[in-house]
């Protein structure tokens, strides 16, 4: 097995994820005026506009088995796509490709999907760095902060996925 993997079995990682969420939190009410969404959230109470019948799955981040960090993920079956609703990395494993390879995972696991996206705040230079970096250039749509319930304007990013 290689070093790093994505799991949906989280529990075990509770106290990990829980302090990662902390830390994404603290960044993110800065830059969003929201907190992330914890890894133990339910999610569809927490986004009440979020379609029920679109499956949702929280993964962690795995590197010499322990979690560096963690993803929400919401399965659109319909159009090929799956929209990352929250991705988080832990601050002692950042720059270390950690979130890139997480990104690699999400895509073998959506090997049948061919488009990915995810909101990003444009206050956030840090996250909008790493996304167009990996591939994320496409801008879908500008959401200004009275629609979203932020302090900034929120980018949606498109990236479709080459397959080999």
């Amino acid at each position: 097995m290689s070093d790093f993997y994505l799991t949906t079995d989280i529990e075990k990682y509770r106290d990990t994820l829980e302090s990662i969420c902390k830390e994404s939190s603290d960044y993110l009410m800065k830059v969003e005026g929201r907190p992330a969404l914890s890894a133990f959230a339910d999610v569809y109470e927490t986004i009440p506009d979020l379609p029920k019948n679109f499956p949702v799955k929280c993964f962690a981040f795995i590197y010499k088995e322990e979690a560096v960090g963690y993803a929400w993920i919401v399965e659109d079956t319909e159009r090929e796509l799956f929209f990352i609703l929250g991705f988080n990395v832990a601050e002692s494993s950042r720059r270390q490709k950690c979130g890139t390879q997480a990104i690699c995972a999400l895509d073998e696991i959506y090997k049948d999907y061919n488009t990915s996206e995810l909101l990003v705040s444009t206050k956030n230079y840090t996250g909008l760095n790493f996304w167009v970096n990996n591939g994320y250039a496409e801008i879908t749509c500008v959401i200004p902060p009275e629609e979203q319930g932020t302090v900034s304007t929120e980018l949606n990013l498109r990236r479709h996925i080459q397959r080999q």
